[in-house]
């Protein structure tokens, strides 16, 4: 990278902003031909979907792992450090690969020839970093997590995909992929290719269903439903464990709607099967008992119970205040929450607030997308009888570690800049859980 650019690759890439232009792929397409199209070697499981895709995807990606295959996995967005976003078999990717990639990326948007006031943007830039470096690594098959809808988002250059999963999809970023579900159901199944294989998440409104059902067939895909047929055995607060098929497995990660995410994983494993991908029942045992996924009810502490949760939008609170009423209703509940203003944040808001027994509101570390502290204390109020206004995340954890006792919780929520600050504050002042 030349001289006049920032001193390290990762401050490169966000000064190319959010979004760069008229929402589309020909930026991407035209990136990716000028670095020889590396996405095109590469096989692909394709996730898009509101809520579940990461946890689908790092689920999906362990089995394969544990499979034998060299998997790419490449997810958005991070918490605690930029190069979580692209791990091979689950190794995050070096600095020095980083950098020496973001050079040859940076030196290929020069040579383009953009429409007048468009640039590549940070999306579209990681994600041709990615299949560079996963097609450096010789990656047998990438498991790649859409970033925003579908159709327009730029891991949509890619042409095949083994699989296309689609998890639950329900009203997020209105503003760019519709008002209704049945309207963002169509910009996210437009990752659906010909001839590949569809796993649609259980649980999916009925409109979405028939907007996949559609693309599906028109795209000549084939509907890959598998079995359903699943016993739970155990599901609190450290995972669940339940028999499908008269094989048992564990999931590490708690809430029911984890049990959705890893049914939905063992779908799409065995629609890799039907492919003739060689994966062995052991492996799926052992990759969905090892799978983890930062922020996802993540449990950072057991004295008090500290969970931290990136549910940020109206769908992903209704699951999390599903699993406190199942599994924390026995304990005083501590909520910190900071949210971004582009969210449905006053439902989020109450929600959550009802079900605390006190609120520290925070504002997150997201500039001039941060929803203010003040604004959300005043939200919380109208359902909480504490609430604090506190001037930051650090301030907002500090107090409520020192107002709880060891048996209530303390939970992390909100946006996922949140959850990144948070992170990086208690791994520096106490141990992981066991």
């Amino acid at each position: 990278m030349d001289t006049d650019m920032p001193k390290t690759a990762i401050e490169y890439i966000h000064s190319l902003g959010r979004f760069s232009g008229k929402p589309g792929l020909h930026r991407i397409r035209a990136l990716c031909a000028a670095l020889g199209n590396p996405q095109d070697g590469l096989k692909f499981v394709h996730l898009a979907g509101t809520n579940g895709k990461g946890s689908t995807a790092c689920m999906t990606a362990a089995v394969l792992q544990e499979a034998g295959y060299r998997v790419g996995l490449y997810t958005s967005p991070y918490l605690m450090q930029f190069h979580e976003r692209i791990r091979v078999n689950g190794l995050l990717i070096p600095d020095g690969e980083l950098t020496h990639l973001a050079e040859r990326v940076a030196v290929a948007c020069e040579s383009l020839s953009l429409p007048e006031g468009e640039s590549i943007g940070e999306f579209e830039f990681t994600t041709a970093l990615a299949f560079l470096y996963f097609a450096a690594q010789e990656c047998d098959i990438v498991v790649l997590e859409t970033g925003l809808g579908g159709r327009c988002d730029a891991t949509n250059v890619i042409a095949r995909a083994e699989v296309c999963v689609l998890t639950p999809i329900s009203r997020d970023h209105m503003a760019v992929l519709g008002n209704t579900v049945a309207e963002i159901a169509a910009e996210k199944a437009a990752i659906i290719k010909p001839g590949c294989a569809v796993v649609c998440a259980d649980g999916q409104p009925e409109d979405a269903v028939r907007v996949i059902r559609r693309v599906c067939q028109a795209a000549g895909a084939v509907w890959y439903d598998g079995s359903r047929d699943r016993t739970l055995l155990r599901c609190d607060i450290t995972g669940s464990a339940f028999v499908q098929e008269g094989q048992g497995y564990t999931v590490a990660m708690p809430g029911r709607h984890q049990l959705q995410n890893a049914g939905t994983a063992l779908r799409t494993v065995a629609a890799l099967r039907e492919r003739g991908w060689k994966i062995p029942t052991e492996a799926a045992v052992r990759g969905l008992a090892r799978a983890r996924m930062p922020g996802r009810l993540e449990r950072l502490r057991e004295t008090p119970l500290v969970l931290l949760d990136g549910a940020h939008n109206a769908a992903g609170v209704q699951v999390l205040c599903s699993t406190i009423d199942e599994m924390l209703k026995m304990r005083r509940l501590h909520v910190v929450m900071g949210m971004v203003r582009d969210k449905e944040y006053e439902y989020c808001i109450y929600e959550l607030a009802q079900r605390a027994d006190v609120f520290y509101a925070c504002a997150p570390a997201a500039e001039e997308r941060a929803l203010p502290a003040q604004t959300m204390a005043a939200v919380a109020e109208r359902s909480c009888a504490e609430v604090y206004d506190c001037e930051s995340a650090a301030q907002a954890l500090a107090k409520a570690l020192s107002a709880a006792a060891p048996r209530d919780c303390v939970l992390v929520c909100g946006s996922l800049y949140l959850i990144g600050e948070a992170e990086k504050i208690l791994r520096t002042r106490q141990k992981p859980a066991e």
